[in-house]
Order: C-alpha cells, then sequence, then structure tokens
C-alpha cells in the first residue's frame, strides 16, 4: 500500500501529528511523481529552487510552489499518456476556455473514495434509500461535467430511489433546458413517497422555483439539501446562508441541521463540505494556505488572500499545487469535527471565467 492509499483509508477529519504525517507522506510521492513525469512541472520546480525531496516537515508543504489556474485552462497538462485516461471532467468556460481534470483509473478511484469518506464523516452517507432531486446536468448526456459528475457521485453515498435530473438536453433546441414542470411533479411525487428525499446543486435554481410557485411541502425530517455552486448570476437574489436554510426549512421541511453546501474546483477535485454549523472544513486529504496576492507570501490564519490549494491524490493530472484567483481565509469552527475552515471571499480581478455554475444559472433566464 502507497502513502496516497495509507492516506486515504485514513480519517480525513483527524489532524493528529501521525495524520498530519501521511499527508506530508502522500503529497510528497505526488509531487515526486509529477516532478518525474511532467515537463513543465519539473523546469517550473528547478527554476524556483524546489524538489519534493525537500519535504521534511509539515511546514515545509508552505514551500511548495503554486501553479496558475489559468494555466490549466489553456493548456492539456498530463502526466500519463492521454490513451491511459478513464475520465475527462470539464468546466466550460468564456472565450472557448476551459477547465479541466484528467482522471486515470488509478485517480478516479481516489476521487471517488476520498468523496466518501469525507460525507461518511459528516455524517452524510447512508445504507437507506432516498429520492433525488439534482438541480444539474443529467450525466447521461452531460458525463464530461463536472457539477453533473459530482452530483451523480454524491447520489452514490446512500440507497437510490427514483433520481431526477433537472437540467435535460433539449434535441429540439440542441441545447440544455431546465425543466421546470418536470422539477415540480417530481417535488410532489417525493411529497408523498414513503422514501425521504435529497436535493442537490445549484442554490438559485431552488430558491427561485419555490419563490415562483409559491411551493410549500414537507419532504420529511429525514431529508436533506446539499447545495453547490452558489449563487453565481444570481448574487442580487443570495439571500444569506442562514435566512436561506430557514426558507427551506420552512417550504420543504428539510432541518436546518439537514442542509449543506459544497465547495469544489475541477483542477483541485477535493470537496469542502459544510459541518452542521454552516462552515467548510478543510479535511487531513487538502491543505490551503492564503497568499498575498501582490507577492504570494503567506498570510497568517485569518487574513485574506489568494487561495492555494495542495492536494495529492490525482497521479495523471499535474495539479498538486494550485494557485487560484480567488479570495478566502482560513477560519475555524466550534463543532465536534475540529481542524480548520475555509471561509470564501470571491473572485479576484475584474474579470471572471464562466464555469459551468454560471452556465447553468443562465438557463433561468429562459424560463
Amino acid at each position: 500500500m502507497n502513502a496516497t492509499d495509507k492516506l486515504l483509508e485514513s480519517n480525513p477529519f483527524e489532524f493528529s501529528e501521525v495524520s498530519k504525517k501521511l499527508f506530508l507522506e502522500s503529497f510528497k510521492e505526488n509531487a515526486l511523481n509529477h516532478y518525474e513525469k511532467h515537463e513543465f512541472t519539473k523546469k517550473l520546480w528547478d527554476k524556483l529552487h524546489f524538489h519534493p525531496s525537500d519535504l521534511k516537515t509539515e511546514k515545509d508543504l508552505e514551500a511548495v510552489p503554486g501553479t496558475m489556474v489559468h494555466l490549466y485552462k489553456e493548456h492539456e497538462f498530463l502526466s500519463v499518456p492521454k490513451k491511459d485516461l478513464a475520465l475527462i471532467l470539464t468546466s466550460s468556460g468564456t472565450g472557448g476556455q476551459k477547465s479541466q481534470q484528467f482522471l486515470d483509473l488509478q485517480s478516479l478511484n481516489n476521487v471517488k473514495k476520498l468523496a466518501l469518506r469525507i460525507h461518511q464523516e459528516l455524517g452524510m452517507a447512508s445504507s437507506k434509500e432516498y429520492n433525488y432531486l439534482c438541480f444539474t446536468y443529467d450525466p447521461k448526456v452531460a458525463n464530461d461535467l463536472g457539477t453533473a459528475f459530482t452530483d451523480e457521485l454524491l447520489t452514490n453515498f446512500t440507497g437510490k430511489k427514483e433520481v431526477y435530473y433537472a437540467i435535460q438536453w433539449n434535441e429540439d433546441e440542441k441545447q440544455f433546458a431546465l425543466n421546470e414542470k418536470g422539477v415540480l411533479e417530481a417535488l410532489n411525487r417525493f411529497a408523498s413517497s414513503p422514501y425521504s428525499t435529497r436535493i442537490l446543486g445549484f442554490p438559485a435554481f431552488l430558491y427561485e422555483i419555490i419563490e415562483k410557485h409559491n411551493i410549500q411541502l414537507n419532504l420529511g425530517e429525514d431529508s436533506w439539501l446539499q447545495t453547490g455552486g452558489g449563487w453565481k448570476g444570481k448574487s442580487d437574489k443570495e439571500i444569506p446562508k442562514r435566512e436561506f436554510r430557514k426558507f427551506i426549512e420552512n417550504r420543504l421541511g428539510i432541518p436546518e441541521r439537514n442542509q449543506r453546501d459544497l465547495f469544489g474546483m475541477v483542477e483541485h477535485g477535493i470537496p469542502y463540505v459544510d459541518c452542521e454549523e454552516g462552515n467548510l472544513h478543510i479535511p487531513n486529504y487538502a491543505r490551503v494556505f492564503v497568499r498575498s496576492p501582490y507577492d504570494l507570501s503567506l498570510r497568517p490564519k485569518g487574513e485574506r488572500g489568494l487561495l492555494h490549494f495542495l492536494c495529492s491524490y490525482n497521479f495523471s493530472y499535474p495539479a498538486p499545487s494550485l494557485l487560484t484567483t480567488d479570495y478566502g481565509r482560513v477560519g475555524s469552527c466550534r463543532c465536534r469535527i475540529g481542524g480548520d475552515t475555509l471561509i470564501l471571499e470571491g473572485r479576484a480581478g475584474v474579470s471572471k471565467h464562466k464555469g459551468c455554475a454560471l452556465k447553468a444559472l443562465e438557463l433561468l433566464e429562459r424560463t
């Protein structure tokens, strides 16, 4: 069993010296893989006088150079032959740009395992069967989109009865469209079902449909909501997380404790998931640093800067150290989970790329 296998068998929310060493050894193993197999990564790290063998302690991780996220939108970066890939995930962008992640079978299995482990430890996985309403693209058609992959993966963390995907391919118009009538029918069907419901996906879709049709249902105490993708493109209608959760409990009967948010990036692949307190927790499968936008120096905990993510599960895609254009902070939480939390504070700069979340929310303008 290699170091990464050992890490992914461990509790993602254990932060002992032993568990920290597991991540260090896993990251060192992964970084060495990309250093040896990806020419750009090797040249960049050589130029910056960094070598994976330099990683001796947890603090040494702070010195790993970050590769700017835009390079992954403009170039196909691979550490394996393309024929060895099992899946390519994309997040469509403006100007023909796409964020992509390339997964060989080992890396695909790793990301599935780590996502399951995180949700298990947060009490979100179950052997019980649920109905699913997914506000994302139907994966039978959009099987390469990151949001479709994520929601399909999340439905596998419980038993499944019916799964309804709300954004469906319209063959006549040759584009995806929100099936609003189908959503209303599914909500009413699930409300009368003996099985509890789990709703996944973009919160703006759900909020606007409830408001537009004045929906008042009771999906049951064991129903769940897991949002993702944020309110991009609908920020003028965004309401605070606590207010949104009260709204959902009042309108759909889903308890606030069973409502969680998820943040992820196609290029990074680690899910950062809410606890009951509403804070995104950083698992031991990743590290998050905050950098000054002026000189990339490390900002102390609690201070704002550019987010710099480390992960070690993907051996086919050389993004173990990703420097983003997102502002954020590292914080704390009073819940039982422990460890640090991720606080998101928006996109740096005056322009932004339109990922699949933004593209999906455009559909609201047509409904």
